[in-house]
């Protein structure tokens, strides 16, 4: 099978969910072709192997921490440089399958020409974002204004020039169905986030009574920051969770309001590094007792974020403040990994944190289930099945 993938942002120094799918489709014999913008100047220019990929960069200016026009302006001309790349180096290559991820929600006019390009190759969407209405739900525009139209209009045609649409849960799937009525139901199929397994240590609760909960990654709008930070200052009240601490390493933008908040309350039960090393990263994941997921109260969109995989690879147990909408909570039940509490309450946050610590000795037993959950349904060949099936009609 002849694969291309195209991706906004890629590299093979960094581990992600989409790395883990490329090397597994190469582990299968398939012949495995990316297209992938990056931000780095040290990379080559041309069609070169990488870990016996083919492999193509476009030269990216970085998007991290610019403005939402410039990251727009970037997001837009990704279509053009990719229709340039097939062109120019590709113009006689056959592909069975293309599959591409959201974001960007702008891939549309690439699509449209490798849809005449490539007419009997399936086009694969690996739905993450449903954008806008996620930009909508964090206030970052409204849904009556130019800006929505427009990509409003650029995701449609993203679904309408996709042969398959694969959705991170039953939930994404439900929601595309209600709000897009136009999509053909056999269009649609489920399509969960998954990683390469690797061996990691037992899971060990930390000593004495105390707990150890660590929030690692993007600090963003989605992560809803300030309704965290409300939680932990309510946990820093209580007589009893004296000795929970909690601990944030990653980047964003409202890591400002982390800063703010050490600035002006001093807490005593909160640590935050801008970032780590993987290796001092993973060290403290494994010293700690369970890892946090976050979705802001506002969406109405159900996201699914891979953080949980993370923390299923190590059996670590999960503590997650999640939204009406998402239904990542019913997973985490059905795979008896943690803890799930409702967004934006502080109460609730509280009561949960105080389950984990008066649970501590299951939390062994609740990451160990969290392990075998992954390496059912969220190891990398789940979905590398899918997308051979997807070749085969």
């Amino acid at each position: 099978m002849r694969i291309l993938f195209l991706f906004q942002i890629f590299d093979y120094d960094s581990s992600t969910i989409y790395l883990d799918l490329v090397r597994e489709c190469r582990d299968r014999g398939h012949q495995v072709t990316v297209i992938a913008g990056n931000s780095r100047s040290d990379l080559p220019d041309g069609v070169v192997d990488v870990e016996g990929i083919r492999t193509v960069y476009m030269k990216l200016p970085d998007q991290f921490g610019v403005g939402a026009a410039k990251k727009a302006l970037i997001q837009m001309s990704i279509p053009g440089r990719i229709k340039m790349i097939l062109k120019d180096g590709f113009d006689r290559e056959k592909f069975d399958v293309i599959a591409y991820p959201t974001p960007p929600i702008t891939l549309a006019p690439a699509l449209k020409y490798c849809a005449k390009k490539y007419k009997s190759a399936v086009r694969y969407l690996m739905l993450k974002d449903i954008f806008p209405q996620n930009a909508v739900d964090l206030g970052m525009f409204s849904a009556s204004s130019p800006i929505y139209r427009y990509y409003r209009h650029m995701e449609k045609r993203l679904y309408a020039l996709s042969d398959r649409i694969g959705c991170m849960s039953e939930a994404n799937i439900e929601y595309l169905k209600e709000h897009n009525p136009e999509i053909p139901n056999k269009k649609l199929e489920y399509f969960p986030n998954t990683v390469a397994l690797h061996e990691t240590a037992p899971y060990t609760p930390s000593p004495g009574g105390g707990l150890k909960i660590v929030f690692g990654g993007n600090m963003g709008r989605p992560q809803d920051i300030g309704g965290l930070l409300k939680g932990i200052e309510e946990c820093g009240k209580q007589s009893d969770l004296d000795n929970v601490f909690f601990y944030f390493v990653g980047d964003g933008t409202e890591s400002h309001l982390i800063e703010e908040y050490i600035e002006r309350k001093k807490p005593i039960n909160l640590t935050y590094r801008h970032q780590l090393t993987r290796p001092e990263y993973e060290k403290l994941l494994a010293n700690a007792d369970a890892g946090m997921i976050s979705l802001s109260a506002d969406f109405t969109i159900p996201n699914f974020p891979s953080r949980l995989l993370s923390y299923m690879q190590m059996s670590k147990p999960v503590f997650a403040v999640l939204d009406e909408a998402t239904d990542m909570d019913e997973c985490i039940a059905e795979a008896g990994c943690g803890i799930s509490v409702k967004a934006g309450d502080a109460a609730s946050f509280v009561e949960g944190v105080r389950r984990l610590k008066d649970n501590k000795e299951k939390l062994p037993a609740m990451g160990a289930n969290g392990r075998r959950y992954l390496e059912r349904y969220f190891n990398v060949g789940v979905t590398a099945d899918i997308l051979e099936r997807a070749y085969r009609g």
